[in-house]
């Protein structure tokens, strides 16, 4: 019988239900209950582990399946499996996500945690998802939940809660490899090696990936470089102790409100933690670099004015949280304790500070170079009442402080029924915040003036005072965010097939928005004592609604399909600044003798983007920029042989696929607004184009 005749048997074979393949004795099929393990239950939404239908939140599970078969190259793009999530790549060093509210590349909607341990960038405010201490081969799963999460986890978890659990630490000695190459200069290298002496059980890892811009392969798009190494030494049966440390540098164009960056971002964290059945804590610490040169300049009616001045920042952060499970006094009752505290510390001779400044009573008048420092503090209670089977009642709320903006309270209440067997249905309300980062709060940026300036003299020292009022307000407010759920979830076929509907309605308060009120004087210059280009909260809340629907069928553990779709209405202001349609459609096989493949489209509807950044510099209003529906597809077809019992080896291709149905080029467009200046240079997003690549991995 050929090859290709096995493989069309294969399949006929996958798309039956309940197929022979690894059939248990009882009949049941063993191996499909395995597939479904790692999705049945999570941990994230209420920081214990619980049947993924008795989450208080709406939660997506990324499975280390999907992670090996979709095609990933990085983390961003296995985040588009997630219903509602708008992810946006600007370059190929900055993807931005955003979730349930206005679409936008800040990249600040979401807490994103590794391991339980908070990766969002204490600077800017953001996750640079492709600088992390971690690669898509270290990712053992991930739990997207969709909603407010600040009364579980603080500041931060808006709209959207990324957390990521790397790899175990195997029991035995174990090593892999992976390399990648291709389109638009692309290269990437992973490894990971392992063993275990006693008790104690150690692991490093590292790697890099260097990509060319997507408009032109030549020039640098983003480059990486990551170590990181783990020990886990078993106390008891049900407690274990935890070291991991790590190193990661990169270098690419990344994306701010200001302006585009040439950016460096460098950082090494430490970790200790200790886990135990009722009992966790840890304790880390990280040291970061950022540097940044800013893309555009400053002109103003046409008048070159001034130049941004390199930026080097330097920061720590030390943090510490302890989780505490009481024991059952009342069986249906589950309580759950937990406490945190952060101290930050930014340090900058480039950037100048608001308050002093420009104060000719301060000392530090007209002295550039900041010293900020930040303290917050946390604590929460989670409480889950079960007075039945079919019913269980999640409560809870956190008092947070910090020394920027005011303390704040985020409740939740949720309540999950089970009406049948396989069938949940769930309601929520919850609030939760942001509080605002020292990008936003106390970043001032300082200029060099060009020969041709006509700023001279005390004009250019006016120029800097003014420089001291553009961006950083010391005086923001949180952002906050009200949110009421409703979601079913139903499982069906023995648990072949999954569905589940969310319906949402969001208040969106005090947004921060960066404003420019330019005033000009009687030269025609803008008056440099009258003007500020400031970041500010946003007094007209914003309404969100909307719903999220996704399937899943997978009849055997070598077929899978899903699918999702997505859509959302800005009922006041700014109602077409969001695409209002998400939608995802795509499968994977995998076959008994090796060859596996998957292919997914996501598609985004068109919209438009009101805040592109004027490559002419913040003096000059924001330019806007139609974006219309556009799809990205995803693919991977690799071969995988296993020559020992131990080792594996995978060879393949990997296929990204940007289209643009309405208008020419076809297959190429941008996912954030851009375009072309006078002298040909691009600003705004980087324009995605095809890119095919080569992999080959390895494990014994």
């Amino acid at each position: 019988m050929g090859r290709g005749l096995k493989i069309l048997i294969c399949l006929a074979l996958a798309l039956v239900p309940g197929n022979a393949f690894a059939q248990g004795d009882d009949g049941e099929d063993v191996e499909m209950k395995m597939f479904f393990s790692e999705e049945e239950t999570v941990t994230s939404a209420a920081r214990h582990e619980q049947d993924i239908g008795m989450s208080p939140s709406a939660i997506t599970v990324i499975s280390r399946e999907d992670i090996e078969t979709i095609g990933a190259t990085n983390l961003g793009d296995l985040l588009r499996l997630v219903p509602g999530l708008d992810v946006i790549i600007t370059s190929p060093a900055f993807t931005s996500v955003a979730a349930r509210l206005d679409w936008t590349p800040e990249n600040n909607h979401c807490l994103v945690l590794i391991d339980g341990r908070e990766v969002n960038n204490e600077l800017l405010g953001t996750t640079t998802f492709e600088i992390l201490p971690v690669s898509v081969n270290d990712i053992e799963r991930i739990e997207v939940i969709r909603g407010p999460g600040s009364s579980l986890y603080g500041a931060n978890a808006l709209s959207c809660v990324i957390s990521i659990t790397t790899r175990p630490i195997p029991d035995g000695t174990s090593a892999w490899v992976a390399a990648r190459g291709g389109e638009v200069g692309t290269y990437a290298l992973a490894g990971r090696a392992s063993a275990r002496s006693g008790q104690m059980k150690f692991a490093v890892s590292g790697g890099g990936n260097y990509a060319g811009s997507f408009s032109d392969p030549r020039l640098l798009g983003m480059k990486a470089w990551r170590l990181s190494g783990q020990a886990e030494y078993a106390l008891t049966d049900s407690s274990r102790l935890l070291l991991d440390g790590g190193f990661v540098t990169g270098t690419g164009e990344m994306s701010v409100t200001l302006s585009g960056i040439d950016g460096e971002l460098s950082f090494g964290s430490l970790r200790l933690a200790y886990r135990s059945d009722d009992l966790d804590g840890q304790l880390f610490w990280t040291r970061g670099n950022f540097s940044a040169d800013f893309h555009d300049s400053l002109y103003y009616a046409g008048i070159h004015l001034a130049d941004f001045r390199p930026v080097y920042v330097i920061g720590d952060v030390l943090d510490g949280e302890v989780q505490w499970t009481l024991p059952r006094f009342y069986s249906p009752l589950m309580i759950m304790l937990g406490a945190s505290g952060r101290f930050s510390r930014a340090a900058s001779d480039e950037l100048l500070d608001g308050d002093s400044y420009a104060d000719v009573a301060s000392p530090g008048y007209h002295k550039p170079g900041i010293e900020h420092f930040e303290a917050r503090a946390g604590a929460f209670v989670h409480a889950e009442l079960a007075p039945a089977d079919w019913v269980t009642v999640t409560g809870g709320a956190r008092f947070d402080y910090n020394t920027m903006t005011d303390t704040f309270i985020s409740p939740r209440l949720a309540a999950v029924f089970r009406p049948a067997r396989e069938q949940f249905v769930r309601l929520g309300v919850a609030r939760s915040f942001r509080k605002p980062s020292f990008f936003e709060t106390s970043i001032h940026p300082m200029v060099d003036f060009p020969s041709d300036s006509p700023l001279t003299g005390d004009d250019r020292d006016l120029f800097q005072e003014f420089m001291s009022r553009v961006l950083g307000d010391s005086d923001l407010g949180n952002e906050e965010l009200i949110a009421i759920e409703a979601g079913y979830m139903g499982r069906f076929l023995n648990g072949h097939l999954s569905m589940s509907a969310d319906l949402f309605y969001n208040i969106y308060r005090n947004e921060v928005t960066l404003f420019s009120n330019i005033k000009n004087n009687e030269r025609g210059l803008p008056d440099l004592q009258a003007s500020r280009v400031r970041n500010y909260n946003e007094g007209n809340p914003l309404y969100v609604a909307g719903g999220e629907f996704s399937i899943r069928y997978s009849p055997s553990k070598y077929f899978l399909v899903q699918a999702s779709w997505t859509h959302r209405e800005g009922l006041n202001r700014y109602s077409n600044i969001s695409p209002k349609n998400l939608l995802s459609l795509g499968g994977r096989f995998r076959t008994e003798w090796g060859l596996l493949g998957s292919l997914y489209a996501f598609s985004r509807s068109e919209f438009w983007n009101f805040w592109v950044a004027n490559p002419k510099g913040i003096l000059e209003p924001f330019e806007r920029d139609h974006l219309e529906t556009s799809i990205l597809v995803l693919g991977r077809l690799g071969y995988r042989w296993s020559p020992s019992e131990r080792g594996q080896l995978e060879v393949g291709l990997k296929l990204f696929l940007p289209i643009s149905p309405g208008s020419a080029p076809y297959f190429s467009y941008n996912e954030l607004g851009g375009g072309l200046t006078p002298d040909g240079e691009s600003y705004g997003g980087d324009l995605l184009r095809r890119m095919v690549t080569c992999y080959l991995e390895g494990s014994f």
